[in-house]
């Protein structure tokens, strides 16, 4: 079995942290990971192209160009200041995980006259020269890590699915995902729900929603 990246956390220097700030930083190693082998797996399977994971915590997702305003980007609030110590250890752990998988680190794609892929779709003319990319590229951005259920999740699931236990170890992060190509731009935003499974130890996922999307 393969050895977690979460371990990657007791290599970070030492900084002045509380203990609820430390077990955010561990959770977020964890859940992060998670995240991001998930979308290399997605990748492969569907052929989404060419990965970039962006390290920063923030939820400044990239904007679809020359379409309708997209969603306003949810925030689950409690999200620490960019400057914290928190968020930079936040940055630097991540940084050290996607270099240890091997996936490409940095900021959205600029492809600034290529559309929405509905409205690149219907708008198609063979004479006018694509400005999206020959080829698909995926960019994503990983929240902060929210302690707890984040309210937002009760307005999502469904009347009859069960309510998470809230007596379990609980984060929410949001994830957003920005996929261009040839047909255009699509953007969506997750938010994923995961538990601290009381016979492993490890965050596991729970649940999984989409919150909005533009295209």
């Amino acid at each position: 079995m393969r050895k977690s990246l979460a371990s990657l956390v007791l290599l970070i220097a030492c900084t002045a942290l509380s203990d609820a700030q430390r077990s955010a930083l561990e959770a977020d190693a964890e859940a992060f990971e998670s995240i991001v082998r998930s979308q290399v797996a997605d990748s492969a399977a569907a052929s989404l192209g060419f990965l970039r994971v962006d390290a920063r915590p923030s939820e400044d997702d990239a904007v679809l160009a020359g379409t309708v305003e997209p969603p306003r980007a949810i925030e689950l609030g409690q999200s620490p200041d960019s400057s914290s110590p928190l968020t930079t250890s936040i940055e630097d752990q991540r940084r050290s995980i996607l270099g240890t998988l091997k996936i490409d680190e940095g900021g959205p794609f600029d492809f600034p006259y290529c559309g929405g892929a509905r409205r690149v779709s219907d708008s198609a003319d063979a004479a006018t020269p694509s400005k999206c990319p020959s080829k698909p590229v995926r960019y994503v951005t990983v929240g902060a890590p929210y302690r707890g259920a984040a309210p937002l999740l009760a307005k999502l699931r469904r009347p009859e699915l069960p309510v998470p236990d809230s007596s379990a170890e609980l984060w929410t992060l949001l994830v957003s995902e920005t996929n261009v190509g040839p047909g255009g731009q699509q953007w969506r935003q997750y938010a994923w729900l995961f538990r601290r499974d009381r016979d492993t130890g490890k965050l596991a996922v729970a649940e999984r929603f989409l919150v909005s999307w533009a295209e």
